[in-house]
C-alpha cells in the first residue's frame, strides 16, 4: 500500500519534528522516568509482536524444521 513512499514519509515526519524543535528550543526534554516508561512500552510491544508472529508461523507451518517437502516425513 505504501510501497515507494515509506522512506519519504519517514523523512518528512522526522524533518517536521526537527523543524518544530528548532522553533521551540525551550521545550523540556523528558525526564528519566518518562524515558524508562517508553522503553518498557517498546519492550512489551516487541514481546507481543514476537509472540503473535510465532503463533502465526506455527499455524501456517506444516513441515518439520529443515525439510522442504512435508510428504517426506
Amino acid at each position: 500500500m505504501f510501497k515507494g513512499y515509506k522512506t519519504v514519509a519517514f523523512n518528512v515526519l522526522m524533518s517536521l519534528v526537527t523543524i518544530i524543535t528548532m522553533f521551540n528550543p525551550g521545550s523540556e526534554l523528558p525526564d528519566a522516568e518518562t524515558v524508562q516508561g517508553g522503553i518498557n512500552a517498546v519492550e512489551a510491544a516487541v514481546v507481543a509482536v514476537w509472540t503473535v508472529g510465532n503463533l502465526i508461523l506455527r499455524a501456517v507451518t506444516d513441515s518439520p524444521i529443515f525439510k522442504k517437502d512435508s510428504t517426506n516425513a
